[in-house]
């Protein structure tokens, strides 16, 4: 039986260590982001303002049952917490939109029914613009959040 011993001195394993986390941080920092549109690897130019907007709609994704066939929503500036309510509306299908102002948070309360109980349920996102000008040629503006999901779980 033979036993080979390895002199690899601890510095080059450091070394190779460190590289290997650094390139596994740089790499998946691309993937770990929250929004579903998250566009650091591709620009779809399609998507494109050829302008710089000042408002969009805000996307809100709700639950329509048979329980809540229409879903009151409020709309606040900011977070929940400061009370500053910018609109109320109610929700007839499972998304609804509402055009605001950018480059601003917004928190949405969805307020449902289940048995004798009531459940309001939360998400907040910041709706903004971002210049993708260099990656399509030409003036190119792109809304980046404004994506809220209240949706009851299943």
């Amino acid at each position: 039986m033979f036993i080979r011993k390895f002199n690899i001195s601890r510095s080059k394993v450091w070394i190779t260590l460190r590289v290997a986390v650094l390139l596994l941080v740089f790499v998946s920092g691309n993937f770990l982001g929250c929004e579903t549109e998250d566009w650091m690897f591709e620009v779809n130019c399609n998507d494109c303002y050829g302008y710089m907007p000042d408002s969009a709609n805000l996307i809100i994704y709700v639950t329509i049952d048979a329980e809540n066939d229409s879903v009151p929503l409020t709309f606040y500036k900011g977070d929940y917490e400061n009370g500053e309510i910018d609109w109320q509306d109610t929700a007839t299908t499972d998304e609804f939109y509402l055009y605001s102002e950018m480059n601003r948070d917004y928190t949405v309360a969805a307020t449902y029914k289940s048995g004798g109980k009531t459940i309001v349920a939360f998400d907040a996102d910041e709706m903004s613009i971002s210049d993708a000008s260099a990656n399509c040629g030409g003036l190119c503006y792109i809304v980046k959040g404004g994506i809220l999901d209240v949706r009851l779980l299943k």
